[in-house]
C-alpha cells in the first residue's frame, strides 16, 4: 500500500513556569511503502502455547477476554499513530520495510517485555515462571511498542537484496546482543518517540525504574550511543553504522562473550581463599553488623569485581528483586546472564548505586587476561577494568 504522507511536528516552546516542553521539532517528508499492521488480541493459541503448565487449571479465554477489555487504549494510539510510527521508522532507519504485512499480538502475559517477532506485547504482566510482575503503565508500552516494532525494522536488513544494505547487515553492531542490536533499535526508538511522544514523555519513560531494570545494556546506550549517534533524515541509522569501522571502541567494548583457550606457558592464577573455584562471579558474601548482605571476599580477575563490585558493598536487589543469600544472588545473575545481565542495586558508603552484572571480554590483543588453573572450564574473558582501579 502506498502512502504518501507529509508531517511536521512543530516544536512547542515554553509558555510559563507551569508549562514544560514536550514535543520534538522535525519535518519529515516521505514515500515509503509500509506493511499493513493488524493489532491481533485474540490469539488464544500463543498465549496458551506460552504457559501450557498454568492453562491446565485456568482459562486462557477468560484472559484473552480480559485483554480485549484492557487494550483499548493502545489500539486507539496504533490506530492514529501507526502509520506515521513505520513512516518515521523507515526515515530514520534508513531501510525499507521488506515485509507487506504482520500482526501485533496482544497477550495478557509474556515472560519479557516483549518480542519483535512474533511481535507480541503484554498487557497483563510479564510473567517468568516464578513470579509476574505488573504490566507497564501506558506511556511504557507505547514506548515498547515503538522499541519492538524498532527491532523489527531493523531485522528487514536481512532480507534485503540491496548491495548497500548486504554490508550493512554482516556489520559487528548488527550483530543479536543486548549491547549492540538491541541498543541501535533502542537508539532508533527513542529517536521515533521523540517525534510521536514527545521528548519529556520519552525521557520519563526512559529513566524509569522499570526502564533501568529491563534494558541492562543502557549505561552502553547512554555513554556511546545516546549522545554521540544523533540520527535525522539526512544521516539515518544506516549511515552511522556503514560510518563505524569493525574494529572500533565501539565494537570492542559491545563484544558478547567468547571464552579461549588459555596458552599453557602463561602463569596460572593461584585460588582465593573461601572462593567458589568453579563460579564465574567471584565473590562471596556474608551478613554485617546491620544483619546486611555484604560482599566479604571478592576476586579482582573475575566478572563480579570487573562489573564494579567492590569488597563491603551491601547487595540490596537484583532486576528489583530482594535476595537473601549467596545462593539466591548467583540464581538471579545466571537468569539473565547470557541474555545482557542483570541490574544490582548496591548501597557503597552509604550511598545507594545500581551496577551491571553482564558478560564481557577483554580485548586479549593488548590486555592480561585471567586464567585459573581450577576452573578451566568457566573462564571468562572480558573487557574490564584494571585490578587496582576503584568505580
Amino acid at each position: 500500500m502506498k502512502k504518501l504522507i507529509l508531517t511536521i511536528c512543530l516544536l512547542v516552546l515554553l509558555a510559563s513556569s507551569g508549562f514544560t516542553q514536550d514535543t520534538y521539532y522535525s519535518v519529515f517528508s516521505y514515500e515509503y511503502i509500509i506493511p499493513h499492521v493488524q493489532i491481533n488480541d485474540n490469539s488464544v493459541s500463543l498465549q496458551k502455547s506460552l504457559f501450557p503448565k498454568d492453562y491446565k487449571n485456568r482459562s486462557v479465554l477468560q484472559d484473552m477476554k480480559w485483554v480485549k477489555k484492557n487494550d483499548s487504549t493502545l489500539a486507539e494510539f496504533w490506530t492514529s499513530q501507526g502509520d506515521t510510527i513505520l513512516h518515521v521508522l523507515t526515515e530514520l532507519s534508513g531501510f525499507e520495510w521488506i515485509e507487506s504485512e504482520f500482526e501485533i499480538y496482544l497477550l495478557r502475559y509474556f515472560p519479557t517485555i516483549g518480542s519483535d517477532n512474533p511481535l507480541i506485547l503484554p498487557i497483563g504482566g510479564i510473567n517468568n515462571g516464578s513470579f509476574t510482575e505488573a504490566a507497564p503503565d501506558f506511556n511504557k508500552l507505547r514506548l515498547l511498542l515503538i522499541y519492538q516494532l524498532a527491532k523489527r525494522m531493523l531485522l528487514q536488513a536481512e532480507n534485503q537484496d540491496n548491495p548497500l544494505v548486504v554490508p550493512i547487515s554482516n556489520h559487528p553492531l548488527m550483530k543479536k546482543s543486548a549491547y549492540r542490536f538491541d541498543n541501535l533499535a533502542m537508539l532508533l526508538a527513542v529517536t521515533t518517540s521523540y517525534t510521536i511522544m514527545g521528548v519529556d514523555t520519552t525521557f520519563d519513560v526512559t529513566q524509569s525504574t522499570f526502564w533501568k531494570n529491563k534494558f541492562p545494556g543502557r549505561k552502553i546506550f547512554e555513554e556511546y550511543f545516546e549522545k554521540s549517534w544523533i540520527i535525522t533524515p539526512d544521516k539515518p541509522l544506516i549511515d552511522w553504522i556503514a560510518d563505524e569501522p569493525v574494529r572500533s571502541q565501539l565494537v570492542r567494548v559491545t563484544r558478547t562473550p567468547q571464552k579461549k583457550v588459555s596458552e599453557t606457558t602463561k602463569e596460572k592464577k593461584k585460588f582465593i581463599e573461601d572462593l567458589p573455584l568453579k563460579g564465574q562471579f567471584g565473590f562471596t558474601v556474608k551478613l554485617n553488623a546491620s544483619n546486611q548482605l555484604a560482599i566479604s571476599k571478592i576476586d579482582t580477575y573475575r566478572l563480579g569485581y570487573a562489573c564494579g563490585l567492590r569488597l563491603d558493598d551491601v547487595i540490596r536487589r537484583i532486576d528489583g528483586r530482594i535476595v537473601r543469600n549467596h545462593k539466591q544472588i548467583v540464581q538471579r545473575l545466571l537468569e539473565k546472564l547470557e541474555d545482557g545481565g542483570s541490574v544490582m542495586e548496591i548501597i557503597r558508603a552509604k550511598q545507594a548505586m545500581e551496577i551491571i552484572i553482564q558478560p564481557l571480554e577483554i580485548d586479549y590483543y593488548s590486555d592480561e587476561y585471567y586464567f585459573d588453573d581450577y576452573n578451566q572450564d568457566d573462564t571468562l574473558y572480558f573487557d574490564t577494568l584494571s585490578p587496582e582501579a576503584d568505580n
